[in-house]
């Protein structure tokens, strides 16, 4: 065995207060009592040891605290308004990144654990490198982020998933279906990455050409790797166009109850009219002529959940919803009782029973070994706390999404998540489609003009293909009286369908549905 190993393998290692340091490192760190009690001090020195790790550069952790205290796995019952969305299992990261990529030097002779444990699945410690398999090939373990490498390798996510296999060196993705910045975040090379996707670039595309990357070009096992499309009918079209039985694709929401049924014995999941009968016996009476009160509180409920806000908070800021926090207390308990859930309740009580459960944790944590995320931009503070939940230890999220296409802001989501991003997920890599291969040349300008105008954003160039139609009569703006706008838009879609259009190729938007009642 070959210590302290290749230099891009990055290896570090822990020691003992008075050992002298056993090799020269980027960085240093002591993990002693201070730190572990000092919330603001650890959630520092875990996010350089992230950024640390994450580079693969060599670091020295001198360790003086009680391993069997590191080990012991968090478990967490407050509140969830009281966490927040950025909150991080800290101390299970710190207990991670000790041992992720380094010898265990505190005992004179360095100690690689990775292969100790390669060799419970048929490898032999010994030979120039960490292991030899079964064929008489010399192999490292990598603790490190899965990325290529030009060295024969066995991930540690493949030991952790029972496997000793070599990991793939991967060719370039030879694709006429990429342009240059698609192909490029497909083959990021490794941790999470935040990818701008302006309208009409091709996200989805490329988060689909990232997914099949990761699997039949690096290699990693689709059993670690989970793709999150935002709704229904996004994930039904990212599973038609992907077309592959082994890889996974799902919403928020069935991510969520699948955590949920896996805890409660066959839960049923309430459409709005069960919850309305529920509420209806514990909100307090108050009708009043032409006014949906139930509905208030239904608004309510959804509100404190996504947003993860304190229910008394809630009732101080409305003056329609009197008692909620009390009925939002009540309503929860009697889902919980009677084995029931809401749509929002998925998401929300699958954070709960993770916190609560190291065990359930550690399973769907090994699910989402590798998260990918379309539509990061619309993600609510209760969807970013799951993520990163079952993203921990590792954060290994590629996200994508555009800032300036937020559309869900009045149900929390933010775009100062994506804007942000790599104080969420340290380390990350950023990417930026700039293209539009959707719309003609003059509307891309004009959008363009437009979200320019957003106070907060991250700065992107927004431009069309190369052959768009550029037509000046591609985007024409007009100004009609309100009362004669609908007339107006019926005497267009009829000339165009007279000149010999197709009503499937016309959209019609408005404000307002009775606005629609004319066309």
């Amino acid at each position: 065995m070959s210590f302290p190993g290749p230099e891009r393998l990055g290896r570090g290692a822990v020691i003992r207060p008075g050992q002298p340091h056993p090799f020269e490192a980027e960085a240093h760190f002591k993990v002693d009592y201070e730190l572990i009690d000092s919330a603001e001090r650890l959630a520092e020195v875990v996010d350089r040891m992230h950024r640390t790790w994450q580079g693969r550069r060599r670091m020295v952790v001198k360790l003086e605290v009680d391993q069997h205290r590191l080990r012991q796995p968090q478990v967490i019952n407050q509140p969830l308004w009281e966490l927040g969305a950025d909150f991080t299992l800290v101390k299970e990261r710190l207990h991670f990144l000790i041992w992720a990529n380094n010898w265990d030097c505190r005992d004179g002779k360095p100690i690689w654990w990775w292969g100790r444990k390669a060799a419970n699945l048929g490898g032999t410690v010994k030979g120039w490198a960490d292991i030899i398999t079964a064929d008489g090939s010399h192999v490292w373990v990598d603790g490190g982020p899965r990325e290529p490498l030009d060295l024969e390798v066995v991930s540690s996510e493949s030991i952790e998933a029972g496997r000793l296999v070599l990991q793939r060196k991967p060719d370039r993705v030879l694709s006429q279906d990429l342009d240059p910045a698609q192909l490029a975040a497909v083959e990021h090379r490794s941790g999470p990455a935040r990818v701008i996707a302006t309208a009409g670039s091709g996200k989805t595309r490329t988060l689909l050409a990232r997914l099949r990357y990761l699997v039949d070009n690096l290699g990693v096992e689709p059993g670690l790797i989970t793709a999150l499309a935002y709704n229904k009918r996004a994930a039904d079209e990212m599973k038609q166009r992907l077309d592959r039985s082994d890889l996974h694709i799902r919403t928020i929401h069935s991510l969520g109850w699948a955590i949920v049924r896996e805890v409660l014995d066959n839960p049923t999941l309430l459409e709005e009219r069960g919850v309305r009968d529920i509420l209806r016996q514990m909100v307090p009476d108050q009708r009043t002529p032409n006014k949906d009160t139930i509905g208030y509180y239904l608004e309510a409920l959804s509100d404190t959940r996504m947003k993860l806000s304190d229910p008394t908070d809630t009732e101080d800021e409305r003056s329609d919803i009197p008692g909620f926090a009390r009925v939002f207390h009540r309503y929860r308990d009697r889902l919980r009782r009677e084995g029931l859930a809401d749509f929002d309740e998925q998401v929300y009580l699958a954070v709960e029973l993770l916190l609560a459960s190291p065990e359930l944790r550690t399973r769907w944590q090994r699910k989402c070994r590798h998260l990918l995320v379309d539509e990061f931009q619309d993600l609510t503070p209760i969807y970013l706390l799951l993520l990163r939940i079952l993203a921990s230890p590792r954060l290994n999220v590629f996200g994508v999404g555009d800032d300036d296409q937020t559309i869900y802001g009045y149900a929390g989501a933010d775009p100062k998540f994506l804007i942000h991003y790599d104080r969420l997920f340290p380390g990350a890599a950023e990417y930026s489609l700039d293209t539009n291969y959707r719309s003609t040349a003059p509307a891309v300008k004009a959008a363009k003009c437009l979200v320019e105008h957003n106070r907060e954003r991250v700065p992107k160039q927004l431009v069309p293909s190369t052959g768009a139609d550029d037509r000046p009569e591609c985007f024409d703006i007009q100004e009609w009286p309100d009362r004669d706008i609908t007339d107006k838009a019926v005497q267009q879609i009829q000339k165009w369908l007279d000149s010999g259009g197709w009503a499937w190729d016309i959209a019609l938007l408005t404000r307002v549905n009775s606005s629609l009642l004319p066309v």
